[in-house]
């Protein structure tokens, strides 16, 4: 039997008559069946799906109630929905709930909490979300746009309910083939970041970043990618160029540096400090420079036949990423080429996050 479902998430405020309008477009209308509903709402909004709010103008029916209802009107399979935290989501900070979206400060929480409701069900790759940006505040939709922008998968929608102003706010759910036929529901395109962020998510676990930490990400990471210029390489001249800069590093720096780049044009890319320290390291330099510098390697203090020490390996990192970092002045794109490290206890990865086709190699 499929494990597959199609989850609704819905954001609501004081109209969560827009659940079961979407739940009627897909269900009846386009005969796509539902399985669970998740809404997206303020303190205030629950107390308006439950039935509770004290205000003259919403609705006193439960929603859970009015979903039974036009399950049962329409002939299709009710959605796992419940009247708690698990299917209400209110964004709070600590034990306090977030009853409007109206701050610069609520504009934190509750994108927070739909990138993070957002990721968490995008990450069941049987699932396909239909995000609905229907209901309440245009900020909120704007939020849950964002977060369906940066983890959806090539399966998911978004979606916008309309109807006639006529039948604005009247039921739940249509009741006539006027109403049926005013009712309708539109996809609406929207760039994926995903795939394009792929890399960046693990190695740097953005999945668990707030959603303000992931937007900086985010534009860091597209500023990288559309950057246009590339790192020159000249073997002969030891020399690294980047836009009109260049610099001269000696030749054990130059080749600490070209080393990364030789590997991660290899295939391999990233080592840890034990692999560096291999003999077959120290082959591998010995070759570098009786290919191109064959007059120096015997001044470098005995390395070629001692080997290397995870001490060497840590002083010549540090001291090409300073003249990296010096020769390219925007910190982000710098970081694009300097040898970084993945921390793990006792198996950090080193590497250079740029691509191979960001160089251009001269000999």
């Amino acid at each position: 039997m499929s494990s597959t479902k199609n989850i609704l998430i819905c954001i609501t405020g004081l109209t969560p008559q827009i659940v079961t309008e979407t739940l009627f477009c897909l269900s009846v209308k386009n005969k796509i069946p539902v399985n669970e509903i998740y809404v997206l709402t303020t303190s205030r909004g629950r107390d308006v799906i439950l039935g509770k709010d004290k205000h003259t103008s919403t609705p006193k029916t439960p929603l859970n109630k009015e979903i039974t209802a036009i399950c049962k009107k329409y002939k299709i399979r009710k959605p796992l929905f419940a009247e708690n935290e698990k299917h209400i989501i209110v964004a709070k900070e600590e034990s306090v709930e977030l009853p409007d979206i109206r701050t610069d400060k609520d504009n934190i929480l509750f994108p927070n909490k739909a990138a993070e409701f957002i990721r968490e069900k995008s990450s069941d790759p049987e699932n396909t979300l239909y995000c609905s940006i229907t209901g309440g505040r245009k900020s909120m939709s704007v939020h849950l746009a964002n977060a369906i922008s940066l983890f959806a998968r090539p399966q998911d929608k978004l979606l916008h309910v309309l109807t006639k102003e006529e039948h604005e706010f009247k039921g739940f759910y249509p009741k006539s083939e006027k109403e049926i036929e005013d009712l309708e529901i539109s996809e609406i395109p929207f760039v994926r970041l995903r795939s394009l962020l792929s890399s960046e998510m693990k190695d740097t676990k953005l999945l668990k970043y707030k959603f303000d930490k992931i937007v900086k990400v985010t534009q860091r990471r597209l500023k990288v990618l559309s950057n246009p210029k590339k790192l020159i390489i000249d073997i002969e001249k030891r020399e690294l160029r980047y836009a009109n800069e260049s610099l001269t590093l000696e030749p054990m720096e130059f080749l600490f540096y070209y080393y990364f780049v030789d590997i991660k044009n290899r295939g391999k890319g990233k080592i840890n400090v034990y692999d560096f320290i291999l003999s077959e390291t120290k082959d591998q330099f010995i070759s570098y420079f009786e290919e191109f510098y064959p007059y120096y390697y015997i001044n470098e203090k005995n390395w070629y036949k001692k080997g290397f020490s995870k001490e060497y390996f840590n002083q010549r990192r540090s001291k090409v990423n300073k003249k990296i970092t010096g020769l390219i002045d925007d910190k982000d794109i710098a970081d694009n080429f300097i040898i970084n490290v993945n921390r793990r206890y006792r198996d950090s990865k080193y590497f250079i996050k740029a691509d191979k086709n960001n160089f251009i190699i001269k000999i």
